[in-house]
């Protein structure tokens, strides 16, 4: 009988104390490593990042208990999810299977970058370096991936002109498509809001649109005078003269040949030979020289009534212009400002 009670005692160790033990030794690895704590940590994790690397990069940090548990955890639950680049905010407090959650969702700490309007391509693509979201190289190859391009229907080499300026939110880490393809998202979003007629054009007469937009982007400075800016640009189109842009041989000089904004624009910029040169050549150039905003697009699709053909800078200070129907005006416009 002694032998009967020693044999059950033991049948009951190994299958029911030991495994119970087992199990609960498991489910706390899964606690949290310090209850409690308030102290954030950033946490990276990078595109292609597997499991088990990540799960000894928790454990090192001191995040979770065991990275055999959040192994384990993971197979355990077979989701078919996968970790999403970018960094989180983490912290000791949480339990291994809240960090696990979290970095499955996606739900990464989201950074701001302001895109200002009128800036270029090249000029979006130095702010996402600067804010860490992309290299500059990686962001422009992005916006010339001829897929993006294709995807919406813009004739162009570039993005350039599509690229909505805007206040954005995004993850570190996250692929550098989505982040432009989110600005061209907006800027079709911002178009369908306030100017849903543009749907009624084809592809290159929008281009012609943005292209335009982006050349008042680059010359107004007070919102009431971009459509009369527009008209006057319409004017010239519509009788053969040059539209005689200055940001459009800035954007030769800046964003073409790689120099440094000018001051002032000397005879022998108005003469550089690039087809975006509209001193030289008549007609719009051959792309957007400036990703424009609402004001710049409101103004291309809708200008202003006016016979004006010449505008120049009346006030520095407040950004006005003398608008001319003649020559003759604007030369006497001229004299007054440089009196000035």
């Amino acid at each position: 009988m002694r032998n009967v009670k020693i044999l059950v005692t033991v049948l009951i160790i190994l299958f029911v104390v030991f495994p119970l033990s087992c199990l609960t030794g498991f489910w706390l690895l899964g606690k949290p490593v310090a209850p409690g704590t308030v102290t954030e940590h950033i946490f990276q994790v990078e595109r292609g990042d597997g499991f088990n690397a990540v799960a000894v990069r928790l454990k090192k940090d001191g995040l979770i208990r065991s990275s055999l548990y959040m192994r384990v955890l993971d197979k355990l639950d077979k989701s078919g999810d996968t970790l999403k680049a970018g960094q989180y905010s983490l912290n000791p407090a949480m339990s291994a299977r809240e960090i696990r959650d979290m970095l499955l969702s996606g739900a990464g700490i989201l950074y701001k970058v302001t895109v200002p309007e009128g800036a270029t391509l090249k000029k979006i693509a130095s702010i996402m370096e600067l804010n860490g979201l992309a290299s500059s190289d990686d962001f422009i190859l992005a916006a010339s991936s001829p897929d993006i391009l294709s995807r919406y229907d813009i004739p162009g080499d570039t993005a350039e002109g599509f690229l909505f300026p805007d206040s954005y939110f995004f993850q570190k880490g996250l692929d550098v498509q989505v982040i432009v393809t989110t600005m061209i998202d907006n800027f079709f979003a911002r178009l369908s809001g306030s100017l849903s007629d543009y749907k009624k054009l084809a592809a290159d007469e929008l281009y012609d649109k943005v292209i335009m937009a982006s050349i008042i982007e680059r010359e107004y400075r007070v919102a009431e005078e971009a459509p009369v800016i527009a008209s006057v640009f319409y004017n010239r189109l519509e009788n053969r003269i040059p539209l005689a842009s200055c940001a459009t041989v800035e954007y030769v000089l800046t964003e073409i040949m790689g120099h440094t904004h000018p001051g002032y624009l000397t005879y022998d910029d108005i003469a550089v030979d690039s087809p975006y040169n509209t001193y030289i050549h008549r007609g719009l150039p051959p792309g957007p020289v400036s990703n424009p905003g609402l004001v710049s697009l409101n103004a291309a699709f809708s200008p202003a009534e006016t016979d004006y053909l010449f505008f120049l800078l009346k006030d520095s200070s407040t950004g006005e212009h003398y608008f001319s129907r003649e020559f003759s005006e604007h030369k006497h416009a001229r004299q007054i400002y440089l009196k000035h």
